[in-house]
């Protein structure tokens, strides 16, 4: 039987006890029946008299070691709600990494697709019988040999077919936004690792390039030092 319990029991065969005589019927430490009557009353299972000791509420809820058993009990059970709960949260996490991977993934597919789509207001639409091996005949890859890099809107208004079809045939590269040639991408590569002090040196091109492959994830900072492309 616990010290709660024992001073709870004296008192409901001797109402009215004050701490000393509770302390001294019993043979325990003033201190600790103190302790006992004050959760007691927190409890709401005793109260004070007018004349200093205390009384058993008329209706006090039962303490026993059942009921301590039971609220371990449950406190297990919390327990292992919580942690299904930090496993589900963990399952979530993972789940909402794959999705973004996935919607990163389909939003390059949307944008090819809307590359591939024909111009507002063209009305010659794209004849099959049209060759992709005459660059110098097509002013799109005449534009980009000259410039080595084009934006994507610009691309569009020189293009005389779908984008789709000149990067599908491996003519143009699509790199965040932008076309380059697959010669010029090639000459750019060769210049790797780049230091960071080489950068200044590079024509307006290159570093509309160097900026687009590091967008794509193509291109990172080694030790703060120099560039270098991950393959």
């Amino acid at each position: 039987m616990s010290v709660d319990q024992k001073v709870l029991a004296f008192l409901k065969n001797n109402p009215g006890a004050t701490p000393r005589e509770i302390a001294d019927a019993l043979g325990m430490p003033l201190s600790s029946v103190r302790a006992a009557l004050y959760r007691l009353r927190e409890a709401g299972y005793v109260v004070r008299s007018s004349k200093g000791g205390y009384v058993v509420r008329v209706t006090p809820p039962v303490i026993n070691e059942e009921h301590a058993e039971l609220s371990s009990k449950d406190l297990e059970k919390i327990k292992d709600v919580v942690e299904q709960l930090m496993r589900a949260v963990d399952t979530l996490k993972n789940e909402v990494s794959r999705l973004s991977s996935r919607v990163k993934k389909l939003e390059q597919e949307l944008d090819l697709l809307r590359m591939a789509q024909p111009k507002l207001g063209e009305k010659e639409p794209y004849r099959s019988e049209e060759r992709a091996d005459k660059p110098s005949e097509d002013p799109l890859i005449k534009e980009i040999r000259e410039r080595g890099v084009l934006s994507i809107e610009e691309a569009r208004k020189l293009a005389r077919k779908p984008l789709e079809i000149y990067i599908s045939s491996g003519s143009l590269v699509h790199i965040a936004g932008y076309l380059v040639s697959q010669e010029f991408l090639a000459g750019f590569k060769a210049k790797f690792p780049l230091h960071i002090s080489e950068v200044r040196n590079l024509s307006s091109a290159e570093k509309l390039l160097l900026d687009a492959m590091i967008k794509e994830g193509l291109v990172y900072l080694h030790a703060g030092k120099e560039y270098r492309i991950i393959e």
